[in-house]
């Protein structure tokens, strides 16, 4: 347990050890944040008084009470601009401060690391802050927007007493690139292991779709945001050069969803692709149980994309499932290290990626189930808590 001393003001009085209080902004809600959600828990671990302030959910139907910590929720009404939103969440972070007088501050991602280092020195807080995305420069030109969270990211990471990184390589980029004296502390993306909420029936009565249509039939998942900047549409184009029996099923949603839908219509037709929209997240590793192989894919522009830092490796991996990926370097280390599944290049075409589907689909799920299981044993979520608290602990405490 982390405790820290205050000294009473009162002649004679001794020196108490107490709780420290820790003060938690996260710009976003944190329902949909399970990176956020992992990050409470290690800071628990401290032995400290959690406290947060977010985004309210804009339905309050999805607000769920987080066990252990105090909230303060912002409403911040959509329609009404970005600065103003920011601000006002500003402001209330800044209020929640004052009040609690906490003894550390964690920012939880770019939008909050000023107001997080500003909330430090308004009340002597120590500032821990949590660089998810990688937004330095790299290879593709900075918006407006991402050059002025930049600039602020900037300013304050010399400044905080602990960063935390989403892996080796992104660690590694910002100790270089800020100058720093210490690397940040790496807290992977991996999600706890969990019973599945469903069984095989209760998904197949939900999503009937995922009916395999004859014994033989492959199914092939993509789970996540549905971006084409992503280069899903190469992984539609492959299954035209595969088997009749292989199908694409894609679960989830975002802003490419009905372009997707439409680019794999032949597909569709044929009865070769499913869109499941979006699924709840408590049952999604129910849903990934059924898959013969998962797919992840991101851009190979980017330095917050080639140095990706994707839970769903770890969601595919504890649901036995082997993965077909682009080899971004995070990507091709755990690939190649484990061997549970083949990574495919950004010269790779259709007909090389369904290559590599099928290749894995012909081993079988069975072939890889020992790489798998090994994999999931060296990167189980309670290790990785409690290893990033005790680095949190002594630097705070060395302070």
């Amino acid at each position: 347990m982390l405790l820290l001393v205050r000294m009473s003001r009162h002649a004679g009085a001794r020196a108490v050890e107490v709780r420290p209080r820790v003060l938690v902004f996260l710009f976003g809600t944190l329902e949909f944040d399970g990176r956020v959600q992992r990050l409470l828990e290690v800071l628990s671990l401290l032995g400290g008084d959690l406290s947060l302030v977010d985004v309210a959910p804009s339905n309050p139907v999805n607000a769920t009470n987080a066990s252990g910590v105090a909230r303060a929720s912002v409403p911040l009404a959509q329609g009404s601009g970005t600065v103003g939103r920011h601000i006002r969440f500003l402001a209330a972070a800044l209020r929640e401060a004052l009040r609690i007088r906490p003894d550390i501050v964690v920012g939880a991602n770019f939008f909050t690391a000023a107001t997080a280092w500003l909330a430090a020195r308004l009340t002597g807080a120590r500032l821990i802050y949590d660089a998810y995305e990688l937004i330095i420069p790299g290879d593709v030109p900075m918006s407006r927007r991402d050059r002025f969270w930049y600039r602020l990211e900037r300013w304050v990471v010399p400044r905080a007493d602990r960063i935390i990184a989403a892996n080796e390589e992104r660690a590694r980029l910002m100790s270089e690139h800020y100058g720093l004296t210490k690397l940040p502390v790496v807290m992977r993306n991996i999600p706890p292991e969990r019973e599945p909420a469903w069984t095989e029936g209760e998904v197949l009565q939900v999503f009937p779709t995922l009916t395999r249509r004859s014994p033989g039939e492959k199914l092939v998942l993509y789970q996540g945001y549905v971006s084409l900047s992503r280069g899903l549409s190469r992984f539609v184009e492959a299954f035209h050069h595969l088997p009749e029996e292989y199908r694409l099923v894609v679960a989830g949603d975002g802003p490419d969803l009905e372009r997707l839908k439409a680019a794999a219509e032949p597909l569709a037709a044929a009865g070769r692709f499913t869109a499941l929209g979006a699924v709840p997240h408590r049952v999604m590793s129910s849903v990934t149980r059924l898959a013969d192989i998962g797919i992840i894919t991101y851009p190979f522009q980017g330095l917050n994309n080639v140095y990706c830092a994707p839970n769903k490796i770890f969601e595919y991996a504890q649901a036995g499932v082997p993965v077909v990926t682009t080899d971004q370097p995070p990507l091709r280390r755990i690939v190649d290290n484990y061997g549970i599944g083949v990574c495919v290049t950004e010269a790779d075409g259709p007909e090389a990626i369904a290559a590599a589907i099928h290749t894995v689909a012909q081993r079988g799920r069975e072939s890889f189930a020992a790489a798998l299981k090994r994999f999931c044993s060296e990167h189980q979520w309670q290790a990785e808590a409690k290893r990033v608290a005790e680095e949190l602990r002594g630097a705070l405490v060395s302070r």
